[in-house]
């Protein structure tokens, strides 16, 4: 069931002209980006709405329908009065509000939608949970898949759901619009870890499984065996059509280390292989993130679980030829532990840098052209220590590196929950860096920082296509417990000074906040919300939020 409404946290008003009793009045105004945002007392047929300053009619909109919430596009400015006028039906004066713009924007919900049921996420579990959303690139639609497979396509424009199906029993945890907006990309995980190719009217093109060379789940197996498509892009536009993604398999451990099987593919519009990386067999490795240039020429990955043949964090491929460029690999502090990277990786748009983000807590920020020259041997152009580990009363503790962003000359570093080096022992206190976002240039200075509370594992720092606004959904907080700490971020980096000039809003969800994106021009923002067990003891509950998206701006 779609619900729309406007939801309004900060009350930064100033409401005139409301009548009291049974008449039809202006019951809210409230100031978003780039528009105003209507709510009458209840439902009318509003004819028109201006919006004037002074003397003069700066927006103007014709609605010709009835309902109760009303909005206006208009780049308004701070601390100025407006006067609302809204034009009835059947009323021979129009309703009239005078208000002072605030000096931030209020988040507004343009639309929100329930979805399925499902089991609340334990506080104590680890990131095993499908859903994520995504808008294509004209900002038309909005993509949601879920934990339980299911897909739906809704419109930007009114929320209205414009198909949903149930593509298997997998959880869909990857998703990619193609360059021209007219195809959908989702990979699941599951027992044949298929990537599916939809058409924008919903009809299912084809299907591949991946399972065919990572292997599949074997009896007993736990659901954590389960093959999956983790990660996928298309190539940019201007490029011939082909999908890349990684597909990798968790076989157990060998009593000390994790294994893995995990592929690298291209394929083209039709689902046949192009190439694939390695060309025979697998590597016995876990290919994590895909991240490519915007030319497609460099197509990075990352490697969380190393193996022997496999044993680098990031490798970088021809986005065309798949032929291998470069492989690269850090000095960890864990050295007992064949951990490399995770999601914490990406490539500038025009392919000069990549970013890194180690699983030890260290930032770094390399030369793309000196590792395709020395194959990976050099190319460190600085390292930073963000998240290391530190020792609280005999136990290592570390931030979590959970993502990392190069934008239009800044490198961001986002981090997670505070882990513990001694393996399922659990923190009792945050380390200092922990859950927070770091900006730095491209010299190294550090820029501004962020407390932010929480972080979005398996989604990523999201941002419009000019670098200007920059969302962060934060899932939760292990050590705090505090659903407070649930929502989004939008931060404006166009604006001086730091975060606190930066942040535009911060909107609250009950539950997590387990994916989020935001479109190309900067206008809209989905979000997935997903209830939570607050609670870590078995014999109580306390559930936190639904399974639901939003649509906001």
């Amino acid at each position: 069931m779609i619900r729309k409404g406007w939801l309004f946290v900060l009350l930064f008003y100033l409401v005139a002209g409301c009548s009291p009793g049974d008449k039809v009045a202006i019951e809210k105004v409230t100031f978003g980006r780039g528009a105003i945002a209507i709510r009458l007392n209840g439902k009318a047929r509003v004819q028109n709405i201006s919006v004037g300053e002074g003397s003069k009619e700066v927006a103007s909109k014709e609605i010709g329908a009835e309902a109760k919430e009303f909005l206006v596009d208009l780049n308004w400015h701070r601390g100025r009065e407006y006067r609302i006028k809204v034009t009835l039906g059947r009323q021979p004066l129009p309703l009239v509000a005078t208000c002072r713009a605030p000096e931030r924007p209020s988040p507004l919900v343009l639309a929100s939608l329930d979805l399925e049921d499902v089991d609340p996420h334990q506080l104590r579990d680890y990131c095993y949970i499908g859903g994520i959303v995504a808008i294509s690139p004209e900002a038309k639609y909005l993509a949601v898949g879920s934990e339980k497979g299911y897909l739906r396509l809704v419109s930007i424009k009114n929320g209205r759901l414009l198909w949903s199906k149930r593509i298997g029993e997998g959880r869909i945890v990857a998703m990619a619009f193609s360059p021209d907006g007219r195809y959908l990309a989702l990979g699941e995980q599951s027992r044949d870890a298929f990537i599916y190719l939809y058409d924008i009217a919903g009809r299912l093109l084809w299907k591949f499984p991946a399972s065919r060379d990572v292997g599949t789940i074997r009896p007993g197996d736990s659901k954590y065996h389960l093959p999956v498509v983790n990660s996928l892009v298309f190539a940019p536009s201007g490029n011939a059509r082909k999908i890349y993604f990684t597909a990798r398999h968790y076989l157990g451990t060998d009593g000390r280390n994790y294994r893995h099987r995990g592929k690298v593919y291209c394929l083209d519009m039709e689902g046949h292989p192009l190439w694939t990386y390695p060309g025979k067999g697998y590597m016995d490795a876990s290919p994590e993130v895909l991240r490519m240039d915007a030319r497609g020429k460099y197509l990075i990955f990352s490697n969380y679980w190393k193996g022997e043949s496999y044993n680098k964090s990031l490798y970088c491929l021809d986005g065309q030829s798949g032929q291998l460029l470069w492989s690269w690999d850090f000095r960890h502090l864990f050295p007992e532990k064949r951990l490399g990277i995770w999601h914490g990786v990406d490539i500038s748009a025009d392919g000069t840098y990549v970013a890194a983000f180690s699983n030890d807590g260290r930032g770094f920020l390399l030369s793309n052209s000196q590792l395709i020259n020395t194959r990976g041997k050099k190319g460190l152009v600085w390292e930073k220590t963000i998240s290391a580990p530190i020792t609280v009363n005999g136990l290592s503790i570390y931030g979590f590196p959970a993502q990392v962003k190069i934008g239009a000359g800044y490198v961001a570093f986002l981090t997670g929950n505070t882990n513990a080096r001694q393996g399922k022992r659990r923190p009792a206190i945050e380390h200092p860096n922990a859950n927070s976002l770091f900006v730095y240039d491209l010299k190294g200075t550090l820029q501004w920082t962020s407390r932010v509370g929480g972080a979005s594992y398996t989604d990523r720092i999201h941002t419009s296509a000019d670098s200007r606004y920059t969302i962060l959904p934060i899932r939760y907080n292990r050590v705090e417990k505090d659903s407070l700490l649930h929502g989004v971020y939008l931060f404006d980096n166009s604006r001086p000074g730091g975060a606190a000039n930066k942040l535009v809003w911060f909107f609250h969800t009950d539950g997590m906040s387990l994916s989020a994106d935001i479109s190309r021009d900067g206008k809209y923002i989905a979000l997935l919300e997903y209830p939570v067990d607050m609670d870590i003891r078995d014999e109580f509950q306390d559930i936190k939020g639904k399974h639901r998206v939003y649509i906001l701006r």
